[in-house]
């Protein structure tokens, strides 16, 4: 962390030459497709594992809100602004990312790492340590490039703190005088802020999770018609599709498994049967401790 400078140094780092996902092997099933496809599970954040991740986020957000609102006690034009935010976290501080408040308003939230064969992911990502990791090309072509982001999670405060302020000064400088020829336009920034805030949220996370090394893509804004639903035990899970092309597609890594070998050629069937014959499988270096 301490070779960036600023949160946006750290952001905009170089991308990993692969980035792998974590999952188990009901979900690999369904995410390789045939004709090659992978097709991902983007899931609504509210939904994820620890949905309280949100409100980590959410905590700088709200601090960097409460800070410029002092700042500006005597500007208009900006202390107006700022009120047009304010339902925002009034609302989140109940329910966090609502689907149920407007059209476009879940921040749905797929994990990644640079990391393809750790125990900590293994334990935190797949049932019992069994699974698989799989990994694309970070330069994956998207349906949702207008309404997405892939970024590294911010795991230092500071860091946190600058990228939770630039977003809401972004909306200052946008914003122009209040008069009813201007409502249309402040709306509109009001509405792109609070769109930002949202996807700012998961990308923070506190720093004793530094070792995941995680990227996060982000899709927010989504209309309810490019809305699924998967079934759980106690409810049903809102998620988009991400699609990516074969060409992306590197690598399985089985994780730690007595019956490893048994797994890899079920796997390579898969792979067969949908025509990525190419993409490498190996097995975890950990070894297995059932």
């Amino acid at each position: 962390m301490n070779k960036f400078n600023s949160y946006s140094d750290y952001l905009h780092q170089k991308k990993p030459s692969e980035l792998c996902h974590y999952t188990s092997y009901e979900a690999l099933n369904n995410i390789v497709k045939q004709g090659g496809k992978l097709s991902f599970w983007v899931t609504e954040i509210s939904y994820l594992n620890d949905h309280q991740e949100f409100f980590h986020g959410f905590d700088f957000l709200k601090k960097a809100y409460e800070k410029l609102k002092k700042e500006n006690l005597e500007n208009a034009r900006v202390t107006r602004f700022l009120n047009t935010l304010s339902p925002f976290f009034i609302f989140s501080e109940g329910v966090g990312s609502s689907l149920i408040f407007s059209q476009n308003s879940g921040v749905f939230v797929l994990s990644f790492t640079h990391e393809k064969d750790l125990l900590s992911q293994w334990r935190a990502y797949t049932p019992n340590c069994h699974g698989v990791s799989i990994s694309v090309e970070p330069n994956f072509r998207s349906s949702h490039s207008n309404n997405s982001l892939l970024y590294p999670v911010i795991y230092n405060d500071k860091f946190k703190s600058e990228y939770a302020e630039h977003i809401l000064k972004l909306g200052i400088d946008k914003c122009v005088d209040f008069t009813e020829a201007n409502s249309f336009i402040n709306q509109k920034v009001s509405s792109e802020v609070i769109m930002q805030m949202k996807a700012a949220c998961t990308l923070m996370k506190d720093s004793s999770f530094s070792e995941e090394s995680e990227w996060r893509y982000v899709v927010y804004g989504e209309k309810h018609d490019n809305i699924y639903l998967r079934s759980s035990e106690y409810y049903l899970i809102p998620y988009v599709e991400l699609k990516i092309e074969n060409e992306c597609f590197k690598q399985i890594v089985i994780g730690p498994n007595p019956h490893s070998e048994l797994s890899k050629k079920s796997i390579e069937l898969l792979l067969s049967k949908s025509g990525l014959q190419k993409v490498n499988v190996v097995k975890s270096t950990i070894p297995y401790r059932g």
